[in-house]
């Protein structure tokens, strides 16, 4: 918009003016008698080239006008969406606050990302902006407030409702499942061995796949009866090894199911999107669609210079490891829900961000639900998404409280726009250190789940 503005300007402008000298111009009169059939040229060409530098510069001056009053609007002060009454952080000066919106914005637009994000600090958002296309088969252009499908994301509302279960006492976490789900396979995996990813547990996306028949898509408790009626090994004792499992998240889900009485969905809702007013997350159930909304992003892959839409797969009706969508002010309430201690008492938080180790003392880097880092020498917690087009990242910078979410729809990778941005976010402690900061792990955004 800003482009069209400004060439109608040009347009008209120059024209304008060129007519004006070209009237005046006593060197024109004179060369129009002489030759009345040759074309005026000369002061229009002067002209245009006045009139382009002239543009240039207003062209800048409005795009800093426009970045300013959107970080005044949308990056902090006028984010209507969160209703949070937020305590007062870090003061960040004018100039910050255009620094980050423009420096990001600016990044994001060079790479041609697809997406939304927001980035806060010390209670303080940064940024919050769409980018691109929430479908692109009819170009409905993304908003802040589009639900994504969060992924692996997912797990981290997976663990926090098991933990909830654990603090009413309605189940322990260092239970055997059997105890709960008497039909389960495995009498030697506990709950915390399936929330650590150290239970041994193979890929049920590989069982669905091979065993499946049937036209409808299976639910949690069609998965259980395909591992009772084709037993699978366990890929090693469990607590010895770590090895990222879909499949123990699924059956999280399931157990969250037997325990409270409740359909994940449900659960999730009343427990925790209602309780912490996210109200553009929902767990999306393809067993369920008659309140699914269109107003959602979709996932896509590149084919040439072209976008193809991913279709939903079997494997979307189990839940538990995947399957929710939010957006990221809701994800932002989330953040802030556990920077606060809602929901679980913060001891409980601090054993879900603690590491796991396993039967020798090993630590392990992921907690109960969470992935966990250093970057700068401080604690960041965080989980990525891949699925069907879907990449995600939450990163909570616990130390710094900082908030780095990002949520894509046409599979593309993740990692080389986190270092990007978590360098600008931290440029002034960079610089003031003589270590190249912590670079991401690719395998840790390449990871789908289990092997088979």
């Amino acid at each position: 918009m800003i482009f069209q503005l400004t060439m109608n300007f040009y347009n008209f402008a120059a024209s304008q003016f060129t007519k004006f000298m070209e009237d005046h111009n006593p060197y024109n009169n004179q060369l129009s008698r002489k030759k009345p059939g040759k074309p005026r040229m000369y002061s229009s060409l002067i002209t245009k080239s006045v009139f382009l530098g002239l543009t240039v510069i207003m062209m800048f001056f409005l795009v800093r006008i426009v970045v300013m009053v959107r970080s005044e609007t949308d990056g902090h002060d006028g984010i209507d969406h969160l209703k949070l009454e937020l305590a007062t952080g870090r003061t960040f000066t004018q100039d910050e606050l255009f620094f980050f919106e423009d420096t990001i914005t600016r990044y994001l637009l060079s790479r041609r990302f697809n997406g939304t994000v927001l980035i806060a600090r010390e209670e303080t958002v940064l940024l919050s902006r769409s980018f691109g296309f929430a479908d692109f088969r009819n170009h409905t252009p993304l908003r802040p407030e589009t639900p994504f499908q969060l992924a692996s994301i997912s797990k981290t509302f997976t663990a926090a409702a098991v933990l909830m279960l654990h603090q009413e006492g309605l189940l322990h976490i260092d239970d055997v499942v059997t105890h709960y789900i008497p039909e389960f396979p495995w009498s030697n995996i506990t709950i915390r061995q399936m929330m650590t990813h150290t239970s041994g547990l193979q890929n049920y996306m590989w069982v669905i796949e091979r065993y499946w028949n049937h036209q409808h898509r299976p639910n949690n408790e069609d998965m259980l009866d395909l591992f009772i009626r084709y037993p699978r090994p366990l890929n090693f004792s469990p607590g010895t090894r770590f090895a990222y499992s879909n499949t123990g998240y699924a059956f999280l889900g399931l157990l969250i199911e037997r325990v409270s009485g409740q359909r994940y969905a449900d659960f999730m809702q009343q427990q925790i999107f209602d309780v912490l007013d996210m109200d553009d997350t929902f767990v999306y159930d393809p067993h369920n669609q008659g309140g699914m909304t269109n107003d959602r992003a979709f996932g896509f892959r590149r084919w040439g210079h072209r976008h193809i839409i991913i279709p939903d797969v079997h494997h979307d009706g189990v839940m538990g490891d995947k399957g929710i969508y939010s957006n990221i002010f809701d994800l932002y309430k989330w953040d802030r829900a556990i920077h606060n201690g809602e929901l679980l008492p913060d001891s409980i938080w601090a054993m879900a961000f603690d590491h796991t180790r396993l039967a020798n003392d090993h630590p392990v880097r992921y907690g109960l639900g969470w992935r966990l880092q250093t970057y700068l020498d401080n604690h960041v917690v965080h989980h990525p998404g891949r699925w069907n087009g879907f990449r995600t990242a939450l990163k909570r910078f616990v130390d710094d409280d900082v908030t780095l979410i990002i949520l894509g729809n046409t599979s593309r990778d993740l990692t080389h726009l986190i270092n990007h941005l978590q360098g600008i976010i931290f440029h002034e402690e960079i610089a003031a250190r003589s270590q190249p900061p912590e670079k991401e792990d690719p395998s840790e955004y390449e990871v789908i789940g289990g092997g088979n």
